[in-house]
């Protein structure tokens, strides 16, 4: 059998909170809820996909955006429900926007639902917060055949002993790339005249560098023995902090 969700009495009941605008969704924000999902139906349901299908007007990026959860393969339980949330996907401030979420597909043992959508009202600042550009952090994409990554970012604000870290527990707890397997002998410093204490901890995904002196210019970390399982498209958010008290972060893809 197969059915669309059109109110939250559907067997994919839909629930959106319509206008949240009273908290900006920011760069160094947590994810936003905008709705929820109900399972009406007395079996388990399974989310193949769910998207943001637009963003306001032609001239804004609908990639501007992602869905933070639910996850493909997330299974909501009988008569449960889950959580519709999203976060920045890209540093650019928008304002107030109409922003539309589109399930791809739920299905169950006996029901299929295929691609309703709901919308809701955000104000866009992703351009705001930890994504402000302080330490020009950069992080490249990964193919899924890739094993490794480049991390940069301006060392020229620490001092020596400071200590910057890169995040990257979004990627590591959505499970699209997988670094735990990631050691310090994984790590090659690419760029000249920067020979600090550079160490990975795969149990809290943390990077971490320490200049040794007076360090300037962009330091270049590579990061090797990564898994990209995700896939192509998948975007993920990784942060950047110091002990300078400067904050910044960016985005990646699997390409």
């Amino acid at each position: 059998m197969t059915t669309t969700a059109e109110s939250s009495e559907a067997y994919l009941g839909i629930e959106s909170k319509e206008d949240v605008t009273q908290t900006e969704l920011r760069g160094d924000s947590d994810p936003l809820q905008i709705g929820t999902l109900y399972n009406n139906v007395g079996e388990q349901l399974e989310i193949q996909d769910i998207v943001v299908y637009s963003i306001g007007s032609d001239d804004v990026s609908d990639d501007t955006v992602a869905v933070a959860d639910p996850n493909p393969g997330t299974v909501i339980e009988a008569n449960g429900s889950a959580a519709v949330e999203i976060e920045c996907a890209d540093d650019a401030n928008r304002g107030e926007q109409e922003v539309v979420i589109r399930v791809e597909g739920v299905s169950g043992e006996t029901v299929s639902i295929s691609k309703p959508t709901f919308s809701a009202t955000v104000d866009v600042q992703c351009g705001k917060g930890q994504f402000a550009g302080s330490a020009n952090v950069s992080v490249s994409d990964i193919g899924t055949e890739e094993t490794t990554q480049n991390v940069s970012f301006d060392v020229g604000g620490l001092k020596n002993n400071d200590v910057a870290t890169v995040n990257f527990t979004e990627p590591q707890r959505v499970g699209g790339v997988d670094y735990s397997e990631v050691s310090n002998e994984d790590l090659t410093i690419r760029s000249q005249s920067h020979d600090g204490d550079v160490a990975f901890d795969s149990e809290t995904s943390l990077l971490t560098y320490s200049p040794q002196g007076n360090e300037d210019d962009e330091i270049i970390i590579e990061i090797a023995d990564i898994d990209a399982s995700g896939q192509s498209g998948e975007t993920y958010a990784v942060t950047y902090s110091d002990t300078a008290d400067r904050g910044d972060g960016t985005f990646f893809e699997i390409s």
